[in-house]
């Protein structure tokens, strides 16, 4: 943990030209963090942001809600789908299309069988996904639906 840590701190300042260091693109954009934490998210988590949206780093890896309240944890991708598999039953996975070179996003109920699950998405249905350029892109469009289901929108 301390190691993680020191690399966080080391790399979290490292912004050149407005591109996020590869350690930021790690965790969930601000905007997405609000809307986690509205849906219920409280886990404990390596950053937050402070008052002003700074990143700062938790090292006492505190849940959001044993900080101050106008903190906003700053989570990770990864945090942030094991919680929707977890809570939601939800599986948001990234996909590559080779025929395109572009990358897709699904996101698939658990509760569903096989035979269910492919009942619901049909060829049709699959080939209407987004397709963005970037894993990251892709990673970030899947969070946001697996956030507008948790809100109520379609599957």
């Amino acid at each position: 943990m301390d190691l993680l840590l020191s690399f966080i701190k080391t790399n979290r300042t490292i912004m050149s030209n407005n591109k996020q260091s590869s350690v930021d693109k790690e965790f969930v954009p601000y905007k997405q963090a609000l809307a986690l934490k509205e849906l219920g998210f409280d886990e404990p988590c390596l950053s937050y942001w402070d008052d002003d949206k700074v990143f700062e780093l938790n090292p006492e890896f505190l849940k959001g809600s044993e900080m101050d309240s106008t903190w906003l944890t700053r989570p990770t991708f990864s945090q942030a789908f094991r919680w929707f598999r977890e809570k939601y039953n939800l599986r948001g996975f990234i996909g590559f299309r080779p025929n395109v070179k572009q990358f897709d996003h699904h996101i698939y109920d658990m509760l569903l069988s096989g035979i269910e699950y492919t009942k619901q998405r049909t060829m049709a249905e699959f080939n209407k996904d987004p397709l963005v350029g970037t894993y990251e892109e892709a990673e970030l469009a899947c969070l946001r639906k697996l956030i507008e289901i948790a809100q109520g929108g379609n599957k």
